[in-house]
């Protein structure tokens, strides 16, 4: 018996399925693009607050901050006189 050719089920080329992984990418790029790379805290300058400063990081006022990572290295001076462990970097921030 042969199969008639017009009846054969018919595989559509485009589905949207097919786009679903384009979703992850996307949203990865956009997240760096809004919020940028993790750097981590490389090197820091600090003062002494108080008589235990060297075993009490709280008795400490920080004076620089150097973060490393993916786009080079970043040096702040912080207003607050802290410095976080990790900081968020735009490309264009930090130097290679």
């Amino acid at each position: 018996m042969r199969r008639d050719p017009t009846n054969a089920p018919r595989v559509p080329l485009v589905r949207v399925s097919y786009f679903v992984w384009v979703i992850v990418p996307v949203a990865a790029w956009l997240g760096i693009a809004a919020v940028g790379l993790p750097h981590v805290i490389w090197f820091y300058d600090w003062q002494p607050l108080g008589p235990d400063s060297y075993g009490d990081p709280t008795q400490r006022h920080y004076t620089r901050c150097s973060y490393l990572g993916p786009y080079g290295r970043l040096t702040e001076r912080p207003a607050d006189g802290r410095c976080g462990w990790l900081r968020f970097v735009r490309d264009g921030e930090a130097r290679p």
